[in-house]
């Protein structure tokens, strides 16, 4: 949806309803709204036309900067409207020819000015109860302007006539109106016939408002402050900031929630609005002055000076300039003699604007003034930004050797400085050694960042180009960031060549060939072939260097767990000195957050604590992926939730394993809040995932929420054939299960215990906790066996700190026959800590249909009134809502009207824009 077309871009409804209820109780016979060019003057004046349309009439002259030649233009403008069509009646002739004398040749005096406004009054008292909205007042003609007094002063009393009118801040002081209009209004507001309002600029609050409506989607708490820091809470600088970011990729939507892409960088270019005009338009000479100030201004004192060098023009004429600037609020002062810009978005968007000389100029004059002592500097990072601008007009050694220094020194705090740095140092060394040396730091700074593609592209270079200057460890290290970049940016045929062993790209030693073949098979999704080669070749690889016999260790032990073997894992795991890299600090980090990622995969939550405990592996230290699995497991939902949708914008690599597994976490835990129309969008996402069975069951809850059993079902057969394709086991735990009792509903007892059968195996061969765990729970489900239900629910109790698994294995033994009311209560009270609202209106209806005690009136309905507001959100019609609460269609409509009669929402499109929004249900 294009910005301005959003449910909710209404950031001034406060300022609207004080001047709405101002107009209705005649206040002030004039009120002047000042704000800034772009504050939203003219938008605030159209919602309060709105307003005001049933209960008076409403007038609204628009004023342009034309109109301030005519005299009593804005006069004539207003009669026009007071008797549209009426220019030729007789009763309106006198007034007109008087003005139109006056026009000619006007007597500024205060009697005829009375003379006017007497005449003109009573054609506004005759459609009293009257507002005259003006906007732009700043170029109302100097002789309206000194006939306002007199108008309002007939306004006063109980006329019930007022005049609302907008003004630009910054205009008037070289317009011939100006000067009366400001003393005209002086003397009013001193005898309180007139009040002043300021918009100020948006709160932060308002600000991530209007973005929700702009976008059509939740602003993310790092965009919202980007954005409103950029525009400093301007609305047309926001507008236009939203336009730009969208246009140029930085700004994207996933699952409802708008983020900053961090791969793009400032200045993105922004659509023209009013603050830019008042530079664009004040002529070249000072439009250049600005662009120059938008690279140099952080020098302070010292950039006009460098400016007027840089520009070729006398420092007289660029203080001129610059006092024009500040005249029209583009540029503010500062206390050390500088300036800056007022609104940041002003200075982006004339530095996008730049051409690509001009840029490398002015840069360059700052990097050699900062470098002979000329100016101050006021920070590392402002030159070295400003080094990477200048490109081949600085120089060269010197530049190469400040990049790669500071590029080093922000490689692990700073992704986007990391890689601008050393993209310019690249191309600033002058021999191979260096260039390799530059190219392996860029692509580690881009890997570490999640900039994988980039990464790729990275050790495409120097694999190429640069080999040997590169030891066999560090070719196996590139080789791996060469296939995972391949991988991000689904190159599946040169992944392909990569897998049947032919690449021109790659090293041709045995060891790492039988490593990169197999890496490629696995980011392929031919798990089973990858293994098959691994353990063929492990002669091979196994006697190479070490980081490529480890890699082999790792990966051999990965396709056991994905295929259903995590022996080499637990091995590993209690012998990390298995490891033959250990000793090289990278590689015991990457081989502990793969035990990790491993473990969370099997849910093995326990095990992950404790061994992140021992190797003092850090929550921040992991991967977007696992932090999500272990906030889904813990049940941090809220949490689990922002970590997927950062790792879906990152662009994570979707063919690795815990992608998949994310992906199913994501999309059960908004099934299970009840965000059905989100849950299955996100499923759609990851519908061609290699593991795309995890995917089809997660949907498959969904769509029973829904009451389509048949398309339920069929997704439940997809994931159990594309399970069997793949050769998974992995994420097959519970899908064996849900099979198994999907065949009892069906009366399919043969069909059920088939898939008991499949359960039992692969307990057997994952044999975890989670797989034994949902083996007993089907086994008590088709054949009703009670010791199958209590080893369930005691595996269940040990795993207690995994909240939504543990309450779903109670719910189920409980259907099962299972102490029931004991175990519908502790299942009601973990969904309960997860925030599994659909789940627990479920349980509330289980307990009340069994007869057992259940919990309180109002937390049942508040919480049945959470539940109702996410599905009418979701867009669920009336009989959608029936099927997955429950209850009657009549049931449904009566719920509904008692809670958008409590709620104080007039519809369900009112109530999905406050939920956008976070004012209902944040």
């Amino acid at each position: 949806m294009g910005a301005g077309s959003g449910l909710r871009a209404d950031a001034r409804a406060e300022e609207v309803g004080v001047l709405r209820d101002d107009a209705w109780l005649g206040t002030a016979p004039l009120t002047v709204v000042a704000g800034e060019p772009g504050s939203g003057r003219s938008t605030v004046l159209d919602r309060l036309a709105g307003e005001l349309a049933g209960s008076a009439t409403v007038l609204v002259l628009r004023l342009a900067e034309l109109d301030r030649e005519l005299p009593y233009g804005a006069v004539f403008r207003l009669l026009n409207q007071l008797e549209p069509g009426r220019a030729d009646d007789p009763a309106g002739q006198p007034l007109r020819a008087l003005i139109g004398r006056l026009a000619t040749a006007p007597p500024r005096s205060p009697e005829t000015a009375a003379r006017v406004a007497k005449a003109v009054f009573p054609l506004l008292r005759a459609r009293s109860p009257l507002v005259l909205l003006v906007d732009d007042a700043q170029w109302i003609d100097e002789e309206t302007a000194f006939l306002l007094g007199s108008l309002v002063h007939h306004c006063s009393g109980d006329s019930r006539t007022s005049v609302v009118a907008t003004l630009r801040l910054g205009a008037g002081d070289d317009v011939p109106g100006g000067a009366a209009l400001r003393a005209t209004f002086a003397r009013l507001q001193a005898e309180g016939r007139a009040r002043l309002r300021l918009l100020r600029p948006l709160s932060l609050a308002q600000s991530r408002s209007l973005l929700a409506g702009l976008v059509s989607a939740r602003p993310n708490a790092d965009l919202a402050g980007e954005l409103h820091a950029a525009a400093r809470g301007n609305p047309a600088a926001l507008t236009a900031l939203v336009r730009g970011y969208r246009a140029a990729g930085a700004m994207r939507i996933v699952d409802r929630t708008a983020y900053r892409a961090g791969w793009v960088e400032p200045p993105v270019a922004t659509a023209d609005h009013p603050l830019l005009r008042a530079v664009t338009e004040a002529g070249d000479g000072v439009r250049e002055v600005a662009e120059a100030m938008a690279v140099l201004a952080p020098l302070g004192a010292d950039a006009p000076a460098l400016a007027a060098s840089a520009l070729g023009r006398d420092e007289a004429v660029v203080a001129s300039a610059l006092d024009r600037l500040v005249a029209r609020r583009a540029l503010v002062r500062r206390r050390d003699g500088g300036v800056r810009f007022r609104v940041p978005a002003v200075r982006d968007a004339l530095l996008s604007r730049l051409g690509p000389y001009a840029w490398r100029s002015l840069a360059a004059r700052a990097v050699n003034a900062v470098w002979d002592g000329e100016v101050t500097a006021p920070d590392d990072d402002f030159v070295l930004d400003r080094v990477a601008q200048a490109g081949a007009l600085v120089d060269a050694r010197r530049a190469a050797k400040e990049l790669l220094e500071h590029g080093r020194r922000v490689l692990l705090t700073d992704g986007a400085k990391a890689e601008r740095w050393l993209s310019a140092a690249v191309s600033r060394v002058t021999t191979p050694e260096e260039r390799a040396g530059a190219l392996l730091l860029l692509s580690g700074a881009r890997a570490l960042h999640l900039r994988q593609a980039e990464a790729g592209e990275c050790a495409r270079q120097v694999l190429r180009d640069h080999v040997a200057h590169l030891s066999p460890a560090q070719a196996q290290e590139l080789s791996i960031v060469f296939i995972t970049g391949l991988t991000a940016r689904g190159e599946l045929g040169e992944l392909a060549e990569i897998a049947a062993g032919v690449s021109p790209v790659l090293p041709d030693d045995p060891g790492l060939a039988v490593i990169n073949r197999a890496f490629a098979l696995m980011m392929s999704g031919h798990w089973p072939e990858a293994r098959d080669l691994l353990e063929n070749g492990r002669d091979v690889w196994s006697g190479g260097n070490t980081v490529t016999a480890d890699f082999g260790t790792m990966f051999l032990a990965g396709c056991g767990v994905v295929l259903g073997d995590s022996s080499q894992l637990f091995t590993l795991v209690a012998h990390p000195e298995l490891w033959r890299s250990g000793h090289l600090p990278n590689h015991w980090f990457e081989q502990r957050r793969f035990e990790v990622d491993m473990l969370l995969q099997l849910g093995e939550l326990q095990h992950t604590h404790r061994r992140m405990l021992d190797a003092g592996v850090t929550v921040e230290q992991l991967s977007g992926p696992d932090r999500f699995a272990l906030s889904y497991l813990g049940g941090d939902w809220p949490e689990a939730m922002e970590l997927a949708r950062r790792t879906l914008l990152e662009g994570t690599d979707p063919a690795r394993p815990m992608h998949n597994m994310m992906m199913h976490g994501a999309i059960r835990i908004l099934g299970a809040q009840g965000w059905l129309a989100r849950a299955r969008s996100l499923a759609a996402e990851g519908r061609d995932l290699p593991m795309s069975h995890v995917v089809d069951h997660a949907e498959f809850t969904v769509l029973r929420k829904l009451g389509d059993d048949e398309g339920a079902d069929e997704l439940l057969f997809s994931a159990a054939r594309s399970a069997d394709r793949g050769g998974y086991l992995l994420g097959t735990e519970d899908l064996w299960a849900d099979l198994a009792r999907s065949a009892l509903l069906r009366k399919n007892r043969r069909e059920a215990e088939h898939w008991v059968n499949r359960s039992a195996r692969t307990a057997m061969r994952l044999d975890t906790a989670r797989a034994h765990l949902c083996h007993h729970l089907a086994r008590a489900a088709v054949y009703r066996d009670p010791a199958a239900a209590r080893r369930a629910v005691a595996i269940a109790r040990e795993r207690r700190d995994v909240p939504y698994e543990t309450a779903m294995a109670f719910l189920w033994a409980g259907l099962a026959g299972h102490e029931p009311e004991r175990s519908f209560t502790e299942a009601y009270e973990l969904y309960g800590e997860v925030g599994a609202w659909f789940w627990r209106a479920r349980l509330r209806k289980l307990l009340r249909d069994n007869g057992f005690p259940g919990p309180g009136r109002a937390e049942t309905t508040s919480e049945n009134e959470r539940l109702l507001a996410i599905l009418v959100a979701e867009g669920l019609t009336n009989r959608q809502l029936a099927v997955v609460l429950d209850a009657s269609e009549k049931s449904v409509e009566g719920r509904l009207t008692r809670m958008f009669s409590r709620i104080g929402y007039g519809s369900r499109v009112e109530l999905a824009a406050a939920i956008l929004t976070g004012e209902y249900l944040s």
